[in-house]
């Protein structure tokens, strides 16, 4: 079946099951607002209405992304939704939404759990049983979807990958003696440095504001805004940042465009970051800077927040020092972006070549 964007051509079925998420949407929607302590009621009240009136699951689905970008970051885990009505109409071919049956919802999970994590499954499963338990409620359709004992197989354990101290040092000596020749590489010049020198995520970065650094003797200071809101601090070399950050602050574009309260983006918008991809930058810093077999690393920023954990572990043997710097609330976290598991796997060896050797 072919799916439509356009409500007034969808099938029966799905449009009952459209009505559905939109409504379920709503009332959470209302109760998120009340405990996500957010400012500008006015704004949501706005949005609410919006949500109410919405006939077409393309704005459903954009409505959600600007109440995210809002500060109602729980909206976040309606996307389940959208994916379902997505399999829905592509896959299942029901006349009713009554029709429907715990089997059918169980193939659909089984079927994302192939790209998603074992994490993001659960509160996957969560929210499409909430979706369902609100249907029962306020639609009477007794589905009684208990999607209990699912249990999803556990992707691979891949290490995330990280530079080694050696291509490290040579990508981090290329890129600030890297002259830059537009305000593009100037901005991504920054951006690496900052992910790089301070752990900062890609998301902390582009939510950087001016007033957030502050310059204090032989180090820059960042006020850093994490997950949840939880604050940080970073502490970067002034003769490591200072020129590069200078270039890109006085940069006539940046000051013609991006002349606000951010260092990186216009507004409170996650446009910029969404659209800003310095991978082709990545790519001619590696290229100048010798390193071999760089392809294996990738572009992703992400790999240099790595390699910074897997650098600050290795010189202060602290994990609580590392996760403290990285912003990790659960110190499991920090584990994975260090590779202990494999160095406690080597430990492990070393004794027992100490006990044969003694």
């Amino acid at each position: 079946m072919k799916k439509s964007n356009d409500n007034n051509a969808l099938a029966r079925s799905q449009r009952e099951l459209f009505v559905g998420i939109r409504d379920f949407i709503v009332f959470k929607f209302k109760r998120m607002v009340v405990f996500n302590g957010v400012r500008d009621f006015t704004k949501m009240r706005f949005l609410s209405i919006e949500l109410e009136k919405c006939e077409n699951i393309k704005d459903l689905e954009k409505l959600c992304h600007t109440i995210y970008n809002q500060g109602t970051k729980h909206i976040l885990m309606m996307r389940v939704l959208f994916l379902f009505f997505d399999y829905f109409c592509k896959h299942l071919k029901v006349k009713r939404l009554r029709l429907l049956n715990e089997e059918m919802l169980v193939n659909f999970l089984f079927e994302l759990a192939k790209q998603r994590k074992i994490n993001s499954m659960a509160k996957y499963v969560m929210y499409i049983r909430q979706f369902f338990d609100y249907s029962d409620r306020t639609k009477h359709y007794e589905f009684y979807f208990s999607l209990k004992n699912i249990a999803f197989a556990k992707h691979k354990d891949n290490l995330p990958k990280h530079l080694n101290s050696k291509d490290l040092k040579s990508f981090i000596y290329t890129l600030i003696n890297y002259r830059t020749r537009s305000s593009y590489e100037k901005r991504n010049k920054c951006i690496l440095l900052l992910i790089i020198l301070g752990g900062l995520r890609k998301s902390e970065v582009f939510n950087l504001e001016l007033r957030n650094i502050v310059l204090e003797k032989e180090h820059y200071i960042l006020l850093i805004k994490g997950k949840n809101n939880k604050e940080r601090k970073a502490f970067i070399k002034r003769e490591m940042l200072e020129k590069s950050l200078d270039e890109w602050l006085s940069d006539s574009k940046r000051l013609s465009s991006f002349n606000g309260r951010f260092v990186f983006k216009k507004s409170l918008s996650n446009y910029t970051q969404k659209h800003c991809s310095i991978s082709n930058f990545v790519l001619k810093i590696f290229m100048l800077s010798g390193i071999e077999n760089f392809k294996q690393y990738g572009t992703g920023l992400h790999l240099f927040r790595h390699s910074f954990a897997t650098l600050v572990y290795a010189e202060s043997r602290d994990i609580v020092l590392t996760s403290r710097a990285l912003g990790h609330q659960s110190l499991s976290s920090t584990k994975i972006y260090i590779h202990t598991a494999q160095e406690y796997n080597k430990q492990v060896a070393s004794i027992f070549d100490n006990l044969l050797s003694g």
